[in-house]
């Protein structure tokens, strides 16, 4: 961390980030350790590896339904989006996982 930006950038303070007015989920880049290109995460290609084989562990051993209402119906899903850096629900998507035997 740049000494010019940040009182103590070589101690591990975490306070530091309590009263910020960055908006974490928004379009502010301020916290981003890594850039791209030569500067990219060594570790993504692993990442993105990770995430497929979890995803399809998770697909291979549940089935999986919308949970219901106290009616007995499925909810309606709600498939709105919004706008931003990428797009992204509105709502969290919710699934039931059922085991497969």
């Amino acid at each position: 961390m740049d000494p010019n930006f940040w009182d103590k950038p070589e101690e591990f303070v975490p306070e530091r980030f309590e009263n910020n007015q960055v908006d974490f989920k928004g379009q502010d880049f301020q916290f981003i350790p890594f850039g791209s290109g030569r500067r990219g995460c060594p570790g993504m290609t692993f990442a993105v590896f990770q995430v497929e084989y979890v995803i399809a562990n998770l697909l291979y051993w549940f089935d999986w339904k919308l949970p219901y209402e106290n009616n007995g119906m499925p909810k309606n899903l709600d498939m709105t989006e919004t706008a931003g850096l990428v797009t992204r629900l509105k709502n969290p998507l919710v699934a039931v996982p059922i085991p497969i035997n």
